[in-house]
């Protein structure tokens, strides 16, 4: 496991800190906030919803922080028991520590979390590298997951290159540079000009993250077609067609040849953020829980 520093500057640092603070008090100021402890350090949840509801478990992706979930934790805590973690060494509250991209390893801090949370198996949820992870615990720790929803997860087909090269040379242009790196990297986003209050509060503090933390750049290996076959839960999956991150056509065709049974949506004119988190995520499990 590696241990490196964050974040480029401890002012940078900080300034993520106070705003992810700022923005959960905002927000989501009524959600449970736990720290659990586990091998690899302490790992940060946000947890709502009622207690009877299906537990939900929610990973985001590279260079995001559970944060990003509020929307989803307002919209769908009316119905299920949602439980954001902030991935360890990503941008969050959770420890530095950097699991290296191995499925066991990687499975094995996320089932000492569910452990904890839930005492039953859960629905988890996962976006980009937060979807890599899921599905090395549902290969894993199969007893742990009933369902497992993908949103661009990697992990089924090749990352393209080219455009994370492209959005460093933004990068390094300042924040207009920056702001143009990620919308690129993201895009495209047919919802961009009709963005509530909160996501445009979200949006800003994605862009001050891209500014201030030093993202992982380990291989992020594809699954094994035999691991796969390990995988008991029912799967719905969502792609947008036009991802610059991901080879998201060879996702949804390994997918769908590897699990018959799985939902697998490939979204016209839409890139690696898919729009309208709340609303895909609520069609997702409503199409997996009865």
């Amino acid at each position: 496991m590696t241990d490196n520093r964050r974040f480029r500057t401890a002012v940078g640092e900080n300034e993520v800190r106070h705003s992810y603070e700022a923005l959960i008090a905002k927000h989501i100021p009524d959600v449970v906030r736990r720290t659990v402890p586990t091998s690899i350090g302490p790992v940060a949840t946000l947890t709502t919803g009622p207690e009877s509801g299906t537990p939900v478990v929610l990973l985001h992706g590279s260079g995001a922080t559970a944060l990003s979930w509020a929307p989803v934790l307002l919209r769908l805590s009316d119905q299920y028991r949602l439980h954001a973690i902030d991935l360890p060494g990503e941008a969050g509250a959770s420890t530095p520590t950097r699991v290296p991209f191995v499925a066991e390893e990687q499975a094995r801090w996320l089932a000492e979390v569910h452990r904890e949370l839930v005492d039953r198996p859960a629905v988890f949820v996962g976006v980009s590298v937060g979807g890599w992870i899921a599905t090395a615990l549902a290969v894993h720790e199969p007893q742990r997951v009933s369902r497992l929803v993908l949103q661009s997860a990697s992990g089924f087909g090749p990352r393209k290159t080219f455009p994370l090269v492209l959005a460093g040379v933004l990068s390094m242009l300042g924040d207009r540079g920056r702001r143009q790196a990620l919308a690129y990297l993201t895009g495209p986003r047919a919802d961009a000009g009709h963005r509530s209050m909160m996501q445009r509060d979200i949006d800003a503090f994605a862009l001050r993250t891209f500014a201030h933390f030093v993202p992982r750049t380990d291989a992020l290996p594809e699954h094994d077609g035999a691991d796969l076959a390990r995988i008991r839960a029912q799967i719905t999956a969502a792609y947008g067609a036009e991802d610059r991150m991901l080879d998201a056509s060879a996702a949804a065709r390994k997918l769908r040849t590897t699990f018959p049974t799985a939902t697998v949506d490939l979204r016209e004119r839409v890139g690696h953020l898919i729009d309208d988190q709340a609303t895909l995520t609520r069609q997702q499990l409503s199409a997996i829980i009865p």
